[in-house]
């Protein structure tokens, strides 16, 4: 018992001499009026009155804060989730209406061009060293059959290599065993374009040949795959060496290659 109020003595002291000035407020109050201890009890009085209704005021005041806080926290937590929520729906918008605008496109060239055509999703493709394909998602079910057309709106892709029941590979333009019979359609010079994996090259054009940078290159339907007029690639480079009877020639195809999601199988 002793320890216990040796290690608290000056709580207790306090609480004595708290009891102390109330006692002696209380004895000295006579009709209303404090005697001579009126100034001294008083001050001191409320000097402790002041500290308890401060530190009290105090923890109010933090509590309110912490409150204030607390509830500024969850609207910020919850405006945010909303505001994910909303950019989310946003984006998923953005790309139907961006497919809905590529699948527009795509069927009014399909209605203005009278080749049959089938129109599928790209699920795959694969480029390498030595070759430049994509898988498609419809095959011999739709009646689509090996080297038919492959196009888009913008120009030519490629031609199908390989007919499944329920899909196809289409071997690309860039494709090195991919050629194509194509013409300039500035001056009608032909040529055969053949795939490099980025670009193409067109080949066995004569050294005299009239070919310029920035001329388009278009199908001239005689290797029996693609319809004539198409838009292949535009011609990039050109460059003559005297020792060779043909020029070299290269063309960057129209079509990006990386972009597509949609193309146009042609059928008949």
């Amino acid at each position: 018992m002793p320890e216990f109020i040796t290690k608290r003595r000056k709580i207790f002291f306090i609480l004595f001499l708290f009891t102390l000035l109330f006692w002696l407020v209380t004895v000295q109050v006579k009709n209303g009026r404090f005697l001579f201890m009126e100034k001294p009890v008083l001050a001191i009085s409320g000097f402790f009155e002041r500290i308890i209704t401060g530190t009290f005021d105090s923890v109010k005041s933090a509590g309110k804060r912490y409150a204030f806080l607390m509830r500024t926290q969850r609207e910020n937590e919850r405006l945010k989730e909303e505001n994910d929520r909303l950019r989310l729906e946003s984006a998923v918008l953005n790309e139907l209406l961006a497919e809905n605008d590529r699948l527009r496109d795509a069927l009014k060239f399909k209605l203005l061009n009278a080749p049959m055509s089938v129109m599928v999703q790209v699920i795959g493709k694969e480029i390498s060293p030595i070759s430049a394909t994509m898988t498609i998602n419809k095959g011999s079910d739709y009646g689509i059959k090996k080297d038919s057309a492959v196009i888009t709106a913008s120009g030519v892709v490629g031609r199908v290599q390989t007919v499944l029941s329920g899909s196809s590979k289409i071997i690309l333009l860039t494709d090195p065993g991919n050629t194509l019979a194509v013409r300039v359609q500035r001056n009608r010079e032909e040529g055969l374009l053949e795939g490099k994996l980025v670009n193409c090259a067109l080949k066995y054009v004569s050294y005299y040949a009239d070919i310029q940078q920035g001329d388009l290159l278009i199908t001239s339907g005689l290797d029996g795959i693609y319809p004539k007029g198409l838009a292949v690639a535009t011609v990039v480079k050109v460059s003559k060496r005297e020792a060779s009877a043909f020029q070299t020639v290269v063309a960057k195809p129209v079509v990006g290659f990386s972009r597509l999601e949609e193309v146009l199988v042609l059928t008949k």
